[in-house]
């Protein structure tokens, strides 16, 4: 009876060093930044899925990755506690040895998993439509913004045509220069920051006292020249830089809602004249 005890013990046990589970056994799993737990280990709580690879730690985003190439540049070598950091390369801190990944830019890396490749960032690292930039590199706006974006279903992401300023370039590439842009001065440059301040104001004026249904506005902030609407004909088109202005906005309800963010354009007749909502709509 001994020997029998022993020999189930001995299989449990190696069965625990074997096998590969993927990113999907726990999918209501809260993905957090490596800041808020670092230094945690051995804690005994599930910690997020980490891998540690090319010397840095990354977070399971817990969404596909986007691809360009499917060569492997290695594959998870080994692992360590499902509470414990990764802290080796190509360590993990869930099951996967074995899982082909590929560095995808300095601080995002793709983990083959079941049901494809998944996505792991560094803490200061954001990803839109598989470009990748360092935190610092963009508004706070424009972070707020991701984290909306990427809640959202797939099916509702691709409803979005906004593409932040700071991805535009890298998305499509430069803006085309046309009639308005082609003069130095954008139309967010052509006015001044008492300007921008009164329209903004006029904007959730809109929003929160002319429209309480919207209940307020969540998010706001302006748009340039890549902005189509500004080539809207007969109506925003018929307004020169200095006299107009769209803002993206994001009400608190669209944002319960789960909707996209919205735009409003303001303009002027005239430098003298007063600034006027001239539509306002997804």
């Amino acid at each position: 009876m001994r020997n029998s005890i022993f020999s189930i013990v001995l299989t449990a046990a190696i069965l625990s060093l074997t096998g590969c589970l993927n990113i999907s056994d726990n999918p209501t799993e809260t993905v957090h930044s490596v800041s808020d737990i670092e230094g945690t280990t051995g804690s005994g709580s599930p910690l997020p899925h980490m891998v540690f690879l090319n010397g840095v730690c990354m977070t399971a985003a817990n969404r596909k990755a986007t691809l360009s190439s499917l060569a492997a540049d290695g594959v998870i070598a080994s692992q360590v506690d499902y509470d414990m950091i990764p802290f080796e390369n190509e360590q993990a801190n869930f099951p996967c040895v074995g899982a082909p990944y590929i560095r995808l830019a300095d601080g995002a890396a793709a983990v083959r998993l079941e049901g494809g490749y998944q996505l792991f960032l560094a803490d200061d690292v954001v990803e839109y439509q598989g470009i990748y930039k360092k935190k610092d590199e963009v508004s706070e706006d424009t972070l707020k913004w991701l984290n909306f974006y990427h809640s959202l279903s797939e099916a509702d992401r691709n409803t979005i045509s906004m593409v932040p300023s700071e991805f535009y370039s890298d998305r499509f590439g430069a803006a085309p220069i046309t009639e308005e842009t082609s003069h130095s001065t954008t139309y967010i440059g052509a006015l001044t920051d008492s300007e921008l301040q009164e329209t903004e104001e006029l904007a959730q004026r809109y929003f929160t006292e002319d429209s309480p249904v919207f209940e307020g506005v969540d998010q706001i902030y302006p748009v340039d020249s890549e902005e189509p609407l500004y080539r809207n004909a007969g109506l925003e088109a018929e307004y020169p830089a200095g006299n107009i202005i769209i803002y993206r906005v994001l009400t608190v309800k669209d944002r319960r809602d789960g909707n996209p963010f919205r735009t409003i354009s303001i303009a002027r007749s005239s430098k003298s004249a007063d600034w006027k909502i001239i539509n306002s709509g997804y």
